[in-house]
């Protein structure tokens, strides 16, 4: 006997009340936003202040557990370390960035998809995507940078086939509205994928300004489906290139922040020989003068200019929520990909070191369960967390999450009960590019030195030529700062128990150095202290930071 109408009617309200039971997602996703700064640069932000911090929880232990944007983005989504899905650094082929051997294979179980399986959320991306995406298959899109990979740089100790990156028809699984942007952030003259069709945009602020494309094109998400799914759940994320380098700033906001400086921290400029990695120490890459500082100076200014837009944003989606009457039964989680150094220990910008000024990225979120204005002192969070919350947030249990393999936990009781992190160690981990661009510079500069173990360097050329929108470098001095190398690469062990223990041991894979912090005591990572450390002290440190370097799953 078919059923009756209204047992199906019945059917129906119930999937109907399954479905509004889970609360929606949104993600606000930064660009090289440093959480080490926030005691400078919160100020500069009324807006997340008064609509997501004071209305939600501030986390200031929240980390990335690699410090550049392919890999801690494919982390984020995955779930898991770089060393769980083979993308080690931004360089495609056997970097992994946006690779499509990630395509094929991790990518699959990505945090959209699993929401979709469990709860059928309907889902949303806008913005940056990962590095390379993009740039495999037909068609110029104004970047060319890198098309695809090649000897210079392909990794293959990495393991992985040396392969074109994605191209950008490809549109990942699990999004039902898909803008991804072609390669890395910008702000003008750049191509996004249109659910696979590719867009192209120019320089016409009203259009085109990739900030307000984000906004606009999630607002209109969230509009769409409050008139159409107003019955299901939704996640949406919104990745924006703030604060990436160049940091366009919108023209209205071009002025702002004028006369102020990077911050001045205790180890700003500071080169410590101490036994750390030779790029916090030696005069190739460290330590800086005064036509750098006020570059960095500079840019420090049109960072805080172009968050302006991002704060603009966030009161224009919490806006669209609240007239919606779902404001309440939303999570708004804001965070970064990574950090950014500012002239700490002297090299001048960019991140990739595991020193808290690149690792250590914002975490601000609001909810249901989340006590307004709170914050958790004791506890962390990072990136490889958040895919297993997004699921405990949409209600999925706990035995469900367990059951796909994350190498991050669900913290959802850290934001809505204050429970206590279920583990106390975590991995940061990096494999330097081998990009070799610095070689005129080394040897011009420091003529008579031998560099061969500076082998892969790669390095940023800046000067009046860096920026197009104002305001403008005007020095015409060109610099080349040391950025990576090959040999930068690393894996440190971070323990974190309480408001009292918070100590990172690093080991350097091809150039041997070891470093020791504690943070509680020397929070500026000012002594390496892993000289004064006894042979047993070593090899336990040593012992658990190879344990995490394989770990996996549960075992993480």
């Amino acid at each position: 006997m078919p059923p009756s109408p209204a047992f199906l009617l019945l059917l129906s309200s119930l999937v109907s009340l399954s479905l509004a039971s889970s609360p929606n997602i949104l993600l606000i996703l930064t660009d090289d936003q440093s959480g080490a700064f926030q005691e400078y640069d919160a100020q500069h932000m009324p807006k997340l202040a008064s609509l997501l911090s004071s209305q939600g929880m501030t986390i200031p232990k929240s980390y990335a557990t690699t410090p550049v944007c392919c890999p801690s983005r494919s982390s984020l989504y995955t779930g898991k370390y770089i060393h769980n899905i083979g993308v080690h650094n931004n360089s495609a082929g056997s970097g992994g960035c946006a690779s499509q051997d990630f395509a094929d294979g991790p990518e699959k179980e990505n945090i959209a998809h699993l929401l979709k399986t469990h709860k059928s959320y309907s889902t949303h991306f806008a913005g940056k995507y990962l590095n390379n995406y993009g740039f495999g298959g037909e068609g110029d899109g104004g970047q060319q940078y890198p098309q695809c990979a090649n000897e210079t740089y392909a990794r293959e100790i990495a393991g992985m086939a040396n392969t074109c990156s994605v191209p950008l028809s490809h549109v990942p699984q699990g999004w039902d509205s898909w803008f991804g942007l072609k390669g890395n952030s910008c702000y003008y003259n750049y191509s996004l994928s249109n659910n696979g069709v590719e867009e192209k945009h120019g320089d016409d602020y009203a259009t085109d300004y990739f900030i307000d494309v984000v906004k606009n094109r999630t607002n209109s998400f969230l509009s769409d489906h409050f008139a159409n799914s107003p019955d299901t759940p939704f996640f949406a994320v919104a990745s924006v290139p703030a604060a990436h380098e160049p940091a366009d700033p919108a023209p209205q906001h071009a002025g702002y922040a004028e006369g102020l400086v990077a911050p001045r921290t205790p180890n700003y400029n500071k080169v410590i020989d101490d036994g750390r990695h030779w790029m916090a120490h030696d005069d190739v890459s460290a330590g800086f003068n005064d036509t750098v500082a006020d570059f960095v100076d500079l840019l420090y200014r049109r960072r805080l200019a172009v968050l302006q837009s991002v704060d603009d944003m966030i009161e224009e989606l919490v806006g669209t929520l609240e007239e919606a009457g779902e404001l309440d039964n939303t999570y708004i989680v804001y965070t970064s990909d990574n950090g950014y150094h500012l002239g700490q220990f002297g090299i001048p910008i960019d991140k990739r070191q595991p020193y808290e000024s690149d690792v250590q990225v914002p975490f601000f979120a609001r909810g249901p369960g989340i006590e307004a204005g709170s914050t958790l002192e004791d506890g962390f969070v990072t990136n490889i967390d958040l895919a297993p919350t997004f699921l405990g947030m949409a209600g999925v249990d706990g035995d469900e999450i367990l059951m796909h393999g994350f190498d991050g936990a669900d913290v959802t009781s850290l934001l809505t009960a204050s429970a206590k992190n279920s583990r106390t160690k975590f991995l940061f981990e990096y494999e330097g590019e081998n990009v070799n661009n610095c070689v005129g510079y080394l040897e011009n500069d420091f003529p008579g030195r031998a560099f061969s173990q500076y082998d892969g360097v790669q390095c940023g050329l800046r000067g009046p030529f860096s920026f197009k929108t104002p305001p403008l470098f005007e020095s015409n001095v060109t610099f080349s700062s040391v950025q990576d190398s090959t040999n930068n690469t690393y894996t440190c062990l971070r323990t974190i128990e309480g408001a009292d223990v918070n100590t990172q041991y690093c080991e350097w894979d091809v150039t041997g150095e070891v470093e020791l912090y504690d943070l509680v005591k020397d929070p500026y990572q000012m002594v390496n202290l892993a000289g004064a450390l006894r042979g047993e002290e070593v090899e336990a440190m040593s012992a658990e930071l190879a344990r995490l370097r394989g770990c996996a799953g549960a075992s993480c």
